[in-house]
C-alpha cells in the first residue's frame, strides 16, 4: 500500500499538482538523485529530470531544522543504533535519544544528518510535520526503496 502511495504520489508530481517541482538548476543531475522538500514533507527520487518515486517524510523538528542545499550520499549502513552520546549528549538527558535497529541510513553529510527508516514516529507525522533531530525520516518501505535507488554520491537536494 505504501509502494502504491510513493507511486501515486510520483504520478502526481509529473502531471504537475505539486507546485515545488525542481528548478532548473536541479536538472542538471543526469542520473539518480533525491530531492527533498521540507515545506511539503516528501521525498523524491529523480532519474534526471524525471519524478519515479515521492515519499511522504518527516524531518527536522522546531530547534532541529534539517540543513539545506546540495549534498550526496557520503555513508551508507544498513542497520544501526542511534544514540545522542556521539554528540556527547546522555541518552537520558534532554534531546537525548538511544534508537536501536534503524534501517536503511544513508548519511548525506558528515554532522549525523541522513535519510532513514523512523519507525518510531507516528504515521500521522509523515508529510505533515518535523519529529527529527535534523534527518529525513521515512516510513520502512520508503527507507527501502531509497536504499536500493541511491549510492555513495548520490545527490540530495534539500530546500523549502
Amino acid at each position: 500500500m505504501r509502494r502504491l502511495l510513493g507511486l501515486l504520489l510520483g504520478v502526481l508530481l509529473m502531471a504537475g499538482f505539486f507546485l515545488d517541482t525542481p528548478s532548473t538548476a536541479h536538472a542538471q543531475y543526469a542520473g539518480h538523485w533525491i530531492d527533498v522538500n521540507l515545506s511539503t514533507q516528501t521525498a523524491t527520487a529523480y532519474d534526471g529530470s524525471t519524478p519515479v518515486y515521492t515519499a511522504l517524510v518527516t524531518t527536522g523538528r522546531p530547534g532541529y531544522s534539517t540543513p539545506t542545499g546540495s549534498f550526496s550520499i557520503v555513508e551508507r549502513v544498513l542497520n544501526e543504533t542511534m544514540t545522542s552520546w556521539v554528540f556527547g549528549i546522555p541518552p537520558d538527558a534532554p534531546g537525548g535519544y538511544y534508537v536501536p535497529d534503524v534501517l536503511y541510513t544513508q548519511y548525506f553529510d558528515w554532522d549525523g544528518d541522513a535519510l532513514h527508516d523512523n519507525y518510531w514516529s507516528p504515521d500521522s507525522a509523515f508529510g505533515h510535520y518535523g519529529t527529527s533531530h535534523g534527518c529525513v525520516g521515512m516510513r520502512l518501505g520508503d527507507a527501502e526503496f531509497f536504499w536500493n535507488f541511491a549510492t555513495i554520491g548520490t545527490p540530495v537536494e534539500i530546500h523549502y
